[in-house]
């Protein structure tokens, strides 16, 4: 009998590649204006890159800063500026990332529906979300999107000893709600984080196929429960499948 259901926030409660977007924006602009002789699109793009881990191996410096993921991407903008021969100072770089965090948090908000979702949900299950993600980016998404009303428990894993896809994650989810993992059911987007973790502490995943093809290379090793295209799409699991 299904007791309560874990959730993911990024890209699938929450849009958070169109907060991204609009963030861009208003990292683009802040640059321009503030330093006409950056190009702001390479700036821009290797930004990005970086706060996703993928310039690791180019600046190893940086990475023993990750255990402070604001102080990380404070000097990657530093770091980034010093590659195009502009000395920035490390308030000029606070400010920087300012910019974005402000811009993101303004654009940062559920898919349609979802709340909606959420509400009929919490009527019979008990709603845990398992989060992902540094306490500095994490915090602000959960105040703007009032997370708490809507769901019983959150767990961001910055806070934890190790994030998904480790057992212990889950298991404080499945301690929280008093559930067994037959009793629960996951929902995520990530293969690798949400399903391969939900699928190894015994637990059924509900996976978001937004299309990547770099995730339809992991289905035969990963293999979700049931797959959706869109988060409200877990009311159907739950109805046709739980009911």
């Amino acid at each position: 009998m299904l007791k309560a259901i874990f959730l993911d926030m990024d890209e699938t409660l929450c849009a958070t590649s169109v907060a991204d977007k609009q963030a861009l924006a208003t990292l683009k602009h802040y640059v321009q204006s503030q330093f006409p002789t950056l190009n702001a699109d390479v700036f821009c793009q290797r930004y990005i890159a970086g706060i996703y881990k993928q310039l690791n191996s180019e600046f190893p410096q940086l990475v023993v800063l990750l255990d402070n993921e604001l102080l990380f991407r404070q000097t990657l903008v530093q770091t980034l500026f010093t590659q195009q021969q502009i000395t920035l100072s490390f308030e000029q770089a606070v400010a920087i990332q300012a910019a974005f965090d402000n811009g993101r948090m303004a654009g940062f908000d559920f898919f349609p529906e979802v709340k909606a979702m959420l509400a009929t949900l919490r009527q019979q299950y008990k709603l845990v979300v398992i989060t992902n993600g540094p306490v500095f980016s994490q915090y602000p998404k959960l105040a703007a999107t009032a997370m708490d009303q809507h769901v019983d428990h959150i767990i961001i894993g910055g806070e934890e000893a190790e994030e998904k896809p480790a057992f212990s994650i889950f298991k404080k989810a499945l301690d929280l709600v008093g559930c067994e993992p037959s009793e629960v059911l996951h929902m995520g987007d990530s293969l690798a984080a949400d399903i391969a973790g939900a699928n190894g502490a015994g637990i059924a995943s509900v996976w978001i196929d937004t299309g990547k093809e770099s995730d339809h290379d992991k289905l035969s090793q990963i293999t979700p429960s049931y797959i959706v295209t869109q988060p409200q799409q877990l009311l159907n699991v739950v109805t046709q499948h739980f009911a």
